[in-house]
């Protein structure tokens, strides 16, 4: 029984998250005070006094990974508000001129997915939203949203995927490979349940929505082979959007609208990171590696998407120069600074909560505990133990941090490390969108908020994620039969 004391600190989170409505950052802090005192009392090994400091440096090297991301994303999601990307994305959905229900698969599983895939940060929402409201009543409208960020484990250029295979200690394409198959169904389902919420379904909008699983999962699986994990929510998203105006009624129209400038400044972000992708062995080759590493953890500098992101941002603050004066001025680091540091804050206090974990053997002594359920049990709680971290937490970062080494370890007892990370990022990237985090951004787009909204939210938001849970611990049990 000792070993479950290693869920103490996450039992800690939930409870003060959801039961004594505290923020992220103190339930983390309150969290990782549980995990030193359990380290100080020698719960799972004998006091090792350079603990703390390992687990602290493995940490914060870890958040340095992260943060690279998440700034210089806000940075560049700033930059595209500024300049009118995301409302000249809204004209070329209007230009397609669909029917309400083909529309909302479109919006939901093209731009949706597309836009997340790029910026996370619930930006998708003020673009979806006020698409959604001005076709559909506030239920659907709020149900159609929560579905559009539904493929988290694809968002915001895949960072928690990123993040995960550096503390499963595998690499990112071969964790990538297999979260398709545990994520893939869900994706596939989108437009069916789209259609859940909308009126007026027939045979003709039932078989569009097989095309557009189809498009979407296609475009996932062939941009993730192609280029990488890190763009392949948008290869998805853009896939779902072809479809579309291949069946416009107005094709040019279409086309006309998404040659609007401030459009290009999405396509420079694709382009950077492809461009970023194809130099990396270029920099190896000549011994040029850039890796920060203690003995425990490493990063690859030039691996992160933060590169690109800096890159493109940089190249919009000069390209739209005078729209960007003209929106608000170019005073950007206040803004990034205001608004990412009290997450990256809380990610690390997570990620040196989650490192203790591991250095005083909490993590290895419930992956042995666990195991002994056998592996198909193995497989759902590992599930639902990252759908909780997510929840909470409001992000599958945070709980990559939180539940990712127990996931590995699972995973090594049974032969399968890849499937078992994999259920852990599919599970927590599907789950997240029914967090508190992302409920309020959905209420912030909706136009006209009233009380009921929330609650509404909340309920449909825990619905959508029970149904996805359902169909990523089905397919981890599947793969666990035929292997």
């Amino acid at each position: 029984m000792t070993a479950f004391l290693a869920l103490l600190p996450c039992l800690v989170v939930i409870a003060a998250v959801l039961w004594f409505r505290q923020t992220g950052l103190m339930a983390a802090v309150t969290a990782l005070g549980l995990t030193i005192l359990l380290w100080l009392a020698g719960t799972f090994s004998p006091l090792e006094l350079l603990s703390l400091p390992r687990a602290a440096v493995d940490g914060l090297l870890l958040c340095l990974l992260v943060g690279s991301v998440i700034t210089t994303g806000l940075f560049y999601v700033e930059i595209a508000k500024r300049i009118g990307s995301l409302d000249a994305m809204a004209n070329v959905i209007r230009a397609m001129n669909l029917d309400p229900p083909r529309a909302a698969i479109v919006i939901v599983t093209g731009v949706g997915v597309m836009l997340e895939s790029l910026t996370g940060f619930g930006v998708s929402l003020l673009v979806s939203v006020p698409l959604l409201f001005s076709m559909y009543d506030r239920g659907r409208a709020i149900g159609l949203g929560l579905i559009g960020m539904s493929l988290m484990p694809w968002g915001a250029l895949s960072v928690s995927a990123i993040l995960g295979a550096e503390l499963a200690s595998i690499p990112v394409q071969e964790l990538a490979y297999e979260f398709i198959w545990t994520s893939g169904p869900v994706a596939f389902a989108l437009p069916f349940a789209c259609l859940l919420f909308v009126g007026g379904v027939t045979i003709g909008t039932f078989g569009f929505a097989a095309l557009a699983g189809t498009a979407l999962v296609a475009g996932i699986v062939l941009t993730n082979w192609a280029i990488g994990v890190e763009v392949a929510g948008v290869g998805g998203g853009l896939a779902v959007l072809l479809l579309a105006t291949l069946i416009a009624p107005d094709s040019g129209k279409v086309w006309r609208a998404a040659s609007a400038v401030p459009l290009a400044f999405i396509g420079l972000l694709i382009l950077g990171v492809v461009a970023q992708k194809l130099l990396t062995p270029v920099f190896a080759g000549i011994g040029f590696t850039a890796i920060v590493a203690t003995d425990r953890v490493s990063i690859t500098v030039m691996s992160s998407p933060g590169i690109a992101l800096l890159a493109v941002g940089m190249t919009g603050l000069f390209v739209w120069r005078r729209e960007l004066r003209r929106n608000g001025g170019q005073a950007f680091l206040p803004f990034v600074a205001s608004r990412s540091w009290r997450a990256l804050l809380t990610i690390a206090v997570f990620l040196v909560m989650a490192r203790l974990l591991v250095e005083t053997g909490g993590i290895s002594a419930l992956s042995n505990q666990l195991a002994e359920a056998g592996s198909l049990a193995a497989a759902a709680i590992v599930s639902l133990l990252a759908g909780v971290g997510a929840y909470v937490t409001g992000s599958a970062v945070p709980a990559a941090a939180l539940f990712m080494p127990s996931a590995a370890a699972i995973g090594e007892t049974f032969g399968h490390v890849p499937l078992f990370a994999a259920l852990q990022h599919s599970a927590a990237g599907h789950t997240a969108m029914a967090s508190l985090p992302i409920i309020a951004i959905l209420l912030a787009a909706l136009p006209g908020r009233t009380q009921q909204d929330e609650a509404h939210a909340m309920r449909t938001g825990l619905k959508l994620a029970a149904v996805w849970m359902a169909m990523v611990i089905g397919s981890g049990w599947i793969q666990l039969t035929i292997s």
